[in-house]
């Protein structure tokens, strides 16, 4: 049993007249987007087990553009993934130290939903 059912959809996505950003910033609409994306976060954590110092905080900073359902929901896969499931699969760092950044430009996360459910 449920109150809502939410349900995210969508065909493109944009990056507001900024094309030179999809290099950095892929789309997630296809189970081919999901697992190129997860490949890249698995290689972050990866590359930051075999970097000098400190340089890993950086291979360890995720940026999610978007608070729409899109958004919340990758940015608690991604925080999931570093607190839970690889938390003890490296030696040299904690991916628990990981950062995840949800970055929204409108007032509130999921504001296309009724403001008592964002």
């Amino acid at each position: 049993a449920y109150d809502y059912l939410v349900l995210a959809t969508g065909a493109t996505h944009s990056y507001f007249g900024h094309d030179e950003w999809a290099p950095f910033a892929p789309g997630l609409k296809r189970i081919e987007d999901a697992m190129a994306i997860r490949r890249r976060l698995l290689s972050s954590f990866e590359q930051a087990e075999l970097a000098p110092d400190r340089d890993w905080e950086a291979l360890l900073t995720f940026a999610i553009v978007g608070g729409g359902a899109t958004g919340v929901e990758m940015a608690g896969a991604i925080a999931e993934m570093a607190r839970q499931t690889l938390k003890r699969d490296f030696r040299r760092i904690d991916p628990r130290s990981a950062r995840v950044m949800l970055l929204e430009a409108g007032p509130r996360l999921l504001s296309t939903y009724p403001e008592r459910l964002s």
